[in-house]
């Protein structure tokens, strides 16, 4: 697998967080992990933080020939290392 590029990690981060404001009607949502799946190149998973929610979630962003082709809300998503909550 190769190192992402920022500019692919850029769009799937954007892409992400424009999909959570819309489908969870949130004023702000900030995305933070973005990684590849080892096991289905082109599927990406981002972990979300909105200030509706207490919890981070997470969704997988499909992409092909680096643009995004699908996002699909995964369910509570793992906090990322080193990172609090945005809004406390």
């Amino acid at each position: 697998m190769q190192p992402m590029s920022n500019e692919l990690f850029n769009v799937i981060k954007a892409a992400a967080e424009a999909w959570a404001r819309e489908y969870f009607q949130a004023t702000e949502a900030v995305g933070y992990v973005v990684e590849e799946d080892e096991d289905e190149p082109g599927r990406f998973v981002v972990s979300l933080a909105m200030p509706d929610f207490d919890e981070w979630q997470a969704v997988e962003v499909w992409t092909e020939d680096n643009q995004v082709v699908s996002i699909n809300w995964l369910g509570e998503g793992v906090p990322p290392d080193g990172i609090g909550w945005p809004w406390r």
